[in-house]
């Protein structure tokens, strides 16, 4: 019984993101309102508060469900990740597979940190690297890392738009040798 109940669940709140995704691509979150979330999933508004507390909150599981599929990837990938552009390649694959869904997420009707939050995942261990490796300063650091993450954020947008024409092993290799190019500025001269 909790089993078909589970599925159920898991049916529902399927359907209430897919409703409010098919919303984005026509307005805002802003203008999307939960009666039409609702109206559009074939559910009640007390189911949809059963699940969440308001449209951001629904938002927020679907990139966080995108995120976990992006830690579950890297983690059972199959591919070694020695460097900053093997990481790149993984991540960009992932997001050009959800591609639909990122450029709904990305555009101006969606979320504009959801692209960021995957960044800061991905990078988690940039500044450490840059301080205990590299004897950067740690403000340094710190100033490199919102700057690369800023100009990621960019570039895949405008890679998602098509405005750039990139495979993703060429676009990672471009970010990378970015990367290391802006990191060279700050690395103190031997």
């Amino acid at each position: 019984m909790a089993r078909t109940a589970d599925i159920r669940v898991k049916k529902t709140k399927e359907r209430l993101k897919t409703s409010l995704l098919s919303l984005l691509k026509e307005k805002s979150i802003e203008k999307i309102s939960i009666s039409e979330i609702c109206s559009s999933a074939d559910v009640n508004r007390n189911t949809f508060y059963a699940h969440y507390t308001s449209i951001e909150d629904l938002l927020s599981e679907i990139e966080g469900d995108f995120l976990s599929e992006i830690i579950s990837a890297l983690n059972i990938s199959g591919e070694v990740i020695h460097s900053v552009k093997d990481l790149l390649i993984v991540i960009f694959r992932i997001i050009r597979s959800n591609e639909d869904m990122c450029a709904l997420l990305l555009s101006e009707r969606g979320d504009k940190n959801f692209l960021r939050n995957i960044l800061y995942f991905a990078l988690p261990g940039a500044m450490d690297n840059w301080t205990n490796e590299l004897g950067m300063d740690k403000e340094d650091a710190k100033l490199l890392f919102y700057f690369i993450v800023g100009g990621a954020v960019n570039i895949l947008e405008a890679w998602l738009k098509d405005d750039l024409d990139f495979t993703i092993d060429e676009l990672a290799e471009k970010m990378n040798a970015l990367i290391i190019r802006a990191q060279s500025a700050f690395v103190p001269a031997q």
